[in-house]
């Protein structure tokens, strides 16, 4: 008997078909990835495996049972969804028993298995501290102890790693690895294509449908013939009816010592009481320069963007942005920024036209210029038959092409970039990465954070840092040979875990 059974299972919301006739069978203990871009059907998918929400049509079964009744193995069956479930006023500790009490877990059972899932996850220190306390990466890894506390037979992960460092995938992924060794299987929806290679099958979702289903190097035969040492993402791009064309072209980086500096910091420092948060930053980013800057969950990251934002002011040290005080001048900072977070900032009730309009009327452009600018929004962005169209009903690539474009409507020398592709395909995260080398072909300096390190490649210097402090900076090939072995050149995801394990290492021998 097969843990999971599909058969022709589909889900409508209105004339919106979410799932479309899946058909699939997962055997025990099988790791079964499900990708696809935000909204191709993964959550509805797995909430439908889960009981949580009826299916339309077709059938669907976990351990034999029916999704529509699985109240006889619901005590088997772990569910982590992408809110974890976590009661952030509660300690670590009190959310492990609160899940447990859930199951009827007998105590001496939960606080033997608590003991042993907290220190596979890193989390034995943090025991009493809040989960509303804890970093995006902890968080992650308690809501899996939580999902795990009754000793499931069968794991529904939704989106588990997403915007979460590489240190803490690969210790999120450590602990599956232990469960797939105990017989458990997993069926995990992601978004991070690097990640589906460790599964042992792999399905690609798109708009409800799977286009492919099996093993990561089985699938890869389906790649563009142009395409050397092809990747998953690839094979996406390709099943899409796309190919080798879509690769970003690259314009040359500026060089670093010739250009005038967009962002210079000297001893940048940022305290919270007796906490550092920032300690003592020192970089340059010359004009045109695609920056990445990364870290794990809490390193600092986003208190450092807030400060260059004009946002925060700084504890200690010195700042220019855009030639003006992070300091004493921050609303002119303000003006001369563009800002994109990773929700995209659009009303989704306005449509393209108003959306653009409305953040044309916050930067104060005159009535001409906003007409020229939002038509050169709506052609960058694709969206010109969508002029009026809700931002609401556009997909993840649209939305987010139009939220880089309100963004730089008023023409910004330094635009930040604060996890801009989340939850987007891979052929929309390409395209988007494009557009990013062809403004800054035009001189806009782009300061980017990113957890795809895939990403970071695109990027001209990437700057690592860790316990609010710089631990590296250079280009993706320098930070390379820095950590290579036998000449052997590391992948990036694998130089910022070293590095981040060599600080470790270093400030325990202190």
């Amino acid at each position: 008997m097969n843990a999971i059974e599909l058969s022709n299972l589909t889900k409508r919301f209105g004339a919106l078909t979410a799932v479309d006739g899946l058909d699939l069978s997962i055997p025990k203990g099988e790791l079964f990835g499900l990708v696809g871009s935000d909204g191709a059907g993964k959550t509805t998918t797995l909430r439908m495996l889960t009981g949580v929400l009826d299916a339309g049509s077709g059938d669907a079964t976990v351990l034999g049972f029916p999704c529509h009744d699985l109240e006889p193995v619901r005590s088997r069956i772990g569910y982590m969804s992408q809110r974890f479930g976590l009661y952030p006023d509660l300690t670590v500790m009190e959310n492990i028993r609160f899940h447990a009490d859930i199951f009827g877990v007998p105590k001496a059972e939960w606080t033997a298995r608590a003991e042993r899932l907290l220190a596979m996850s890193g989390l034995t220190p943090f025991t009493k501290r809040r989960a509303g306390a804890l970093s995006g990466g902890m968080k992650q890894k308690l809501g899996l102890c939580c999902a795990l506390i009754h000793t499931p037979q069968v794991l529904f992960l939704d989106e588990p790693t997403n915007g979460v460092d590489p240190v803490s995938r690969r210790d999120f992924w450590r602990i599956l690895d232990t469960l797939l060794a105990e017989g458990v299987t997993i069926m995990v929806a992601t978004a991070y294509l690097d990640e589906a290679e460790r599964c042992h099958r792999v399905g690609l979702l798109h708009h409800g449908r799977l286009l492919a289903c099996d093993r990561p190097q089985n699938l890869k035969a389906l790649a563009d013939p142009a395409i050397q040492n092809p990747t998953l993402e690839d094979v996406f791009i390709t099943v899409l009816g796309k190919g080798a064309d879509t690769a970003v072209r690259r314009r040359p980086a500026p060089e670093l010592h010739a250009a005038a500096p967009a962002v210079t910091l000297a001893g940048l420092t940022r305290c919270f009481g007796d906490f550092v948060a920032v300690n003592s930053i020192s970089l340059t980013v010359p004009k045109g320069e695609i920056f990445g800057f990364l870290g794990p969950n809490g390193a600092g990251k986003s208190t450092t963007i807030r400060m260059l934002c004009g946002i925060l002011e700084p504890s200690s040290g010195n700042g220019m942005v855009a030639g003006f005080d992070v300091a004493g001048q921050a609303e002119l900072i303000k003006e001369n920024i563009g800002y994109m977070s990773q929700k995209f900032s659009l009303y989704e009730d306005l449509t393209v036209a108003e959306n653009i309009a409305f953040y044309g009327g916050i930067y104060r452009l005159p009535a001409k210029e906003l007409a020229e600018r939002a038509d050169w929004v709506i052609e960058m962005a694709g969206l010109t038959e969508r002029r009026n169209s809700k931002a609401g009903e556009l997909s993840a690539g649209w939305r987010q092409r139009l939220a880089l474009g309100c963004a730089l409507l008023h023409r910004p020398p330094i635009i930040f970039l604060d996890e801009p592709t989340a939850g987007v395909d891979p052929l929309n995260r390409r395209r988007f990465w494009q557009l990013i080398h062809n403004l800054a072909s035009e001189g806009v300096t782009i300061f980017v954070t990113t957890h795809y390190m895939d990403e970071a490649e695109y990027c001209d210097r990437l700057a690592l840092i860790y316990r609010g402090e710089l631990v590296a900076v250079g280009t993706p090939l320098e930070l390379k040979r820095q950590q290579a072995v036998d000449g052997l050149l590391p992948s990036l995801e694998q130089v910022f875990i070293d590095l981040i394990e060599q600080r470790d290492a270093q400030e325990g021998g202190t």
